[in-house]
C-alpha cells in the first residue's frame, strides 16, 4: 500500500519557483488551489491590466484541490434542505443553477484549453442501501421541486442496480454531475492562468496579512508582497490568519483506490455507464472507476485532531482506512479479491452552514473557502463572486446566497473543538439509528417509486 495521493502518479509535479523578494501588485491571492486559480483567472479575463500574484505555500493544486475523489456535482441534499429553511426557494434555487452551469463550463474549459483531465460528463447516481436512505432520497426529490432544481428519474432497486450493480442497492436517483482528474485540472487550470499573465510563487507559505493605509503587505519567509487588495483562498488552512480562523473548520477525511482491475474483475459487477456513486448517508462513502480501472472507494468517517490541526501527520490514518475497506466491501461483495494500492487523506474546510462562504472581513479581506467536500464545481462560480468582490460591483454572483446569508462562527479553542466532536457523533449514531418516521419511499418502496418515476417504466 502506497499512502500517498493516487492522481500524483498520473501527472509529476515539480515546485515552480518561490517569491524571489519584495513585490507590488493590484491583487495578491493567498492559496494557490482552485478558488484562488479560478479567481485570478476571472479577474484576468474581465481586467487583462491588473497586476495580480498568487502566493501557494507548495505547489498550485497541493491542497483539497489535487487530492479529491473527482466528483463535480453540486450541493447535497441536505444542504439543500437547509438553505430552503433558512434562506428560501429563491436563493436556494440560486445556488444551484450556478453551480450547475458551472459543470457545464468546467467541460468547456478544459476542451477550449486542451487539458487532458479525463472530464466525463457522465451524471452522479445516489444510492440509498437502507430504508432510512430511501426516505432521505424522498426528502431529497420533495427539496429540489421546491427549489425549482429540476426533477428527478427514482429507480427502484431492479432499476438501480442495472446501473450499479451492488445487491445492497435499494433505490437511487442519478443527478448532474461529472467526474475528473481533479490534480490534472488544477495543474491545467494554473497553466492557462501563468498564460494570462498571473504569476504564480510557489513554495511560498504567508506568515501573516495585515493591512497598512489603504495597502495590504503579505508577508513571507522570502519577502512581503504590497497589494490594494487580498484574497485569501486558503482553505481549510484559513484558521492561519486569525480574521478568518472561527469561519470554518478543518476535518479530515480519507479515500483508497486500488490496482488496475482485470477484465475478469470488471465483469463482476455491472457499471456500464460507469458513473460515480455516492450512498446518502450523513457520512457517505462514494466509487468510481478511473480511466485505468481502478476502482476509488471515498468518505465515510470525518476526523479532527487536536486543536484543528493541519498537518500531513494526518494523511495517513489505518482506521479512516479499515472502515472505508469494510465499506467497500459491504458495498461490492463481489470483488473480495481486489486489492487497495493508494491510501491517502486530505482536509475538507468545513463551514457552518455547509454551504461556501464568501464576503470581506471588516478590515476589507476579501475569502472564500468552507465546501465542506464538494469543491470543485462550487469553487468555479466562488471565482466569479471573488472576481466581483474584487472589482467591487454588485453582480447575480455576489447576490447569491453563498455571499448574502448568515455566515455563523465555530466557537474558538476547545469549545469549537467538542462542538465538532458533538456534531460528529451525532452524525455517526444517526446513520446507524433506524427509520423513526413514516416516509413513503421507506415504507412502501414499489409504490413509491413507481409513483414518482418519470419514466414509468
Amino acid at each position: 500500500m502506497r499512502y500517498e495521493n493516487y492522481w500524483l502518479s498520473t501527472e509529476p509535479v515539480e515546485p515552480g519557483p518561490p517569491l524571489p523578494g519584495d513585490v507590488s501588485c493590484d491583487v495578491a491571492i493567498v492559496g494557490g488551489g482552485y478558488t484562488g486559480l479560478w479567481a485570478a483567472h476571472f479577474l484576468k479575463e474581465e481586467s487583462p491590466g491588473l497586476d495580480v500574484h498568487i502566493l501557494e505555500a507548495d505547489y498550485a493544486g497541493a491542497g483539497a484541490s489535487g487530492m479529491n475523489a473527482g466528483f463535480v456535482q453540486m450541493t447535497a441534499g441536505k444542504v439543500l434542505r437547509r438553505m430552503l429553511w433558512y434562506y428560501g426557494r429563491e436563493k436556494a434555487g440560486g445556488v444551484y443553477k450556478s453551480v450547475a452551469r458551472s459543470i457545464l463550463e468546467l467541460g468547456r474549459f478544459c476542451k477550449r484549453n486542451e487539458i487532458d483531465a479525463d472530464f466525463q460528463s457522465n451524471g452522479i447516481v445516489q444510492v440509498a442501501t437502507d430504508r432510512k436512505q430511501l426516505a432521505r432520497i424522498q426528502l431529497q426529490v420533495a427539496r429540489a421541486n421546491r427549489a425549482g432544481a429540476g426533477a428527478f428519474d427514482l429507480l427502484d432497486a431492479k432499476r438501480a442496480q442495472e446501473i450499479i450493480g451492488s445487491p445492497s442497492v435499494l433505490g437511487a436517483i442519478k443527478v448532474s454531475g461529472a467526474q475528473v482528474n481533479p490534480h490534472r485540472l488544477v495543474r491545467g487550470l494554473a497553466r492557462v492562468v501563468r498564460s494570462q499573465g498571473v504569476t504564480i510563487h510557489e513554495q511560498t507559505p504567508v506568515t501573516t496579512i495585515v493591512k497598512n493605509g489603504d495597502k495590504w503587505e503579505i508577508t513571507t519567509e522570502h519577502g512581503t508582497v504590497t497589494a490594494s487588495q487580498v484574497v485569501v483562498a486558503t482553505n481549510a488552512w484559513q484558521g492561519t490568519f486569525p480574521e478568518l480562523y472561527a469561519r470554518q473548520y478543518p476535518i479530515w477525511n480519507y479515500l483508497m483506490v486500488s490496482e488496475p482491475l482485470t477484465d475478469a474483475q470488471l465483469a463482476k459487477v455491472r457499471w456500464p455507464g460507469r458513473e460515480a456513486v455516492a450512498n446518502s448517508l450523513s457520512f457517505s462513502t462514494a466509487a468510481r472507476l478511473t480511466p485505468d480501472n481502478r476502482v476509488l472507494w471515498a468518505g465515510g468517517l470525518w476526523y479532527r485532531f487536536g486543536d484543528r490541526e493541519t498537518s500531513r501527520a494526518h494523511e495517513r490514518n489505518d482506521e479512516a482506512f479499515g472502515l472505508l475497506e469494510e465499506s467497500f466491501r459491504g458495498f461490492f461483495p463481489q470483488w473480495g479479491d481486489v486489492k487497495f494500492a493508494y491510501a491517502h487523506g486530505g482536509l475538507i474546510s468545513w463551514s457552518h452552514t455547509f454551504i461556501p462562504q464568501f464576503g470581506r472581513t471588516p478590515s476589507g479581506m476579501i475569502y472564500g473557502h468552507g465546501y465542506t467536500g464538494s469543491g470543485i464545481a462550487a469553487s468555479h462560480t466562488g471565482g466569479k463572486i471573488l472576481r466581483d468582490l474584487v472589482l467591487e460591483r454588485q453582480t447575480e454572483y455576489t447576490d447569491l446566497a453563498f455571499v448574502t446569508v448568515n455566515q455563523p462562527k465555530f466557537l474558538p479553542g476547545e469549545w469549537g473543538n467538542k462542538g465538532a466532536d458533538y456534531f460528529i457523533w451525532r452524525q455517526r449514531v444517526g446513520d446507524k439509528l433506524p427509520l423513526m418516521l413514516p416516509y413513503r419511499a421507506a415504507l412502501a418502496p414499489g409504490s413509491f417509486f413507481k409513483r414518482h418515476s418519470r419514466s414509468g417504466r
